[in-house]
């Protein structure tokens, strides 16, 4: 079922009744996995989709171990959607900021976030990564390496 017009205020714009709305064609067939990957405009099969797969092999994640949502530019998606259906235990957002899945917080990027009982792992969008070689190694030293490889915060079963 499709809401349009929720709140009916002045404060609080329509554009916002999308977090309400089913996710079912956002995760189709998505099981529930240990992480959970949000990206910004990376189709299947772009080259930022290629940068992407290089991203999570040098994680060592499995494809079993994790699911990849992919957001058009600007699409929203509700975070507590994602959290009922997918469950993930660590989320790692490329080029999505946090109010596109209805959160209103702050997270430090390019490192791990402590928020709703799980791991956050922000960045920027993969073509700003490729053109900032010291963002990247800034991703990769103090979120992703400590994250996936070094399991500071669990074992990724």
């Amino acid at each position: 079922m499709e809401y349009t017009n929720i709140i009916k205020t002045d404060i609080v714009n329509n554009k916002y009744d999308v977090l309400w709305d089913d996710i079912s064609g956002v995760v189709k067939d998505a099981a529930t996995r240990p992480v959970l990957i949000v990206v910004n405009g990376c189709e299947q099969g772009s080259t930022e989709d290629i940068q992407l797969q290089k991203m999570l092999d040098a994680c060592k994640l499995a494809p079993g171990q994790y699911n990849i949502i992919r957001l058009e530019k600007d699409g929203q998606v509700a975070w507590h959607r994602l959290r009922e259906r997918l469950d993930p235990k660590i989320i790692f957002l490329i080029g999505v900021s946090p109010v596109q899945l209805g959160i209103a917080a702050f997270f430090k990027l390019n490192e791990p976030n402590n928020f709703n009982d799980r791991v956050w792992l922000p960045t920027v969008g993969i073509n700003e990564l490729e053109q900032h070689k010291d963002v990247k190694t800034h991703l990769w030293n103090s979120g992703m390496k400590p994250v996936f490889i070094d399991k500071k915060f669990g074992v990724i079963a």
